[in-house]
């Protein structure tokens, strides 16, 4: 069992996913259930009258992934916040030793790791690619020592919670991530990983395209440390192959 802990889940076209996520979610009897969604036309808002405890906030349009994650922060008055996709990738029975971890470590942020020892990933191979390169590239311009800052699988407490939702310029989208684990960092709260599985979608379609692909490196590279390193060989490498994926993968 799961007290005193929200969850809140971004959701755009993701009805047929969040009739299992949901159940799921009862059965360890979290405190409360926010989905946050921006305008689907697959009749996701049938699903408030099938789970009239659960609450659905449905927004004007596609405002993007991290304002519903901060709406939805707002939203909630419980000491943890865990945030995780609708579309199944993040596993419900990783949810209970994120908090559990939060609680013993005062952590202000658990992230659910898929890179750090014991978690494991099963998206495709040039998607694992890009994101343990992104993963890389943050690291170093902002000198942090964690393995999966882009990972959108996380637990936030109150505290946390309070000072993002004060917060009106944090980037929307894939960038927003690591954009909140900086501001974070910067703010001195406590930053912790926990291992978890990655499950790759089967039902609808990735949210992710170029262009926030884009604005993630346009945001790590905007710091002075990335200018040093993308002038070293390594660096060139690891551009040219991004630059490579993209074009085969959008063009």
């Amino acid at each position: 069992m799961i007290s005193n802990a929200s969850v809140v889940i971004p959701a755009l076209n993701e009805k047929d996913n969040l009739n299992r996520l949901i159940p799921a979610l009862k059965k360890d009897n979290v405190s409360s259930i926010y989905v946050i969604d921006d305008s689907s036309t697959d009749g996701t808002e049938e699903l408030k009258k099938k789970y009239p405890d659960v609450h659905f906030l449905i927004r004007g349009g596609r405002l993007g992934l991290i304002s519903a994650e901060i709406d939805g922060m707002r939203l909630t008055d419980t000491d943890y916040v865990v945030v995780m996709d609708a579309d199944l990738s993040h596993r419900p029975e990783d949810v209970p030793g994120m908090i559990d971890q939060a609680i013993k470590t005062s952590s202000d942020l658990v992230i659910g790791s898929r890179y750090m020892e014991s978690g494991i990933t099963n998206d495709e191979f040039i998607r694992q690619v890009i994101s343990k390169i992104a993963n890389m590239l943050f690291r170093i311009s902002f000198d942090v020592d964690l393995h999966d800052c882009t990972s959108g699988f996380r637990v936030y407490s109150r505290r946390a919670c309070n000072y993002l939702g004060k917060q009106i310029d944090i980037e929307n989208g894939y960038v927003g991530q690591v954009d909140i684990v900086s501001r974070l960092r910067h703010e001195g709260f406590k930053i912790t990983e926990y291992p978890v599985v990655f499950v790759k979608r089967t039902e609808g379609k990735s949210k992710l395209k170029m262009r926030e692909i884009v604005n993630f490196f346009l945001f790590v590279v905007y710091n002075k440390k990335m200018f040093r390193f993308l002038m070293s060989f390594a660096g060139l490498v690891i551009v040219m192959v991004v630059i490579s994926y993209l074009i085969i993968r959008f063009v």
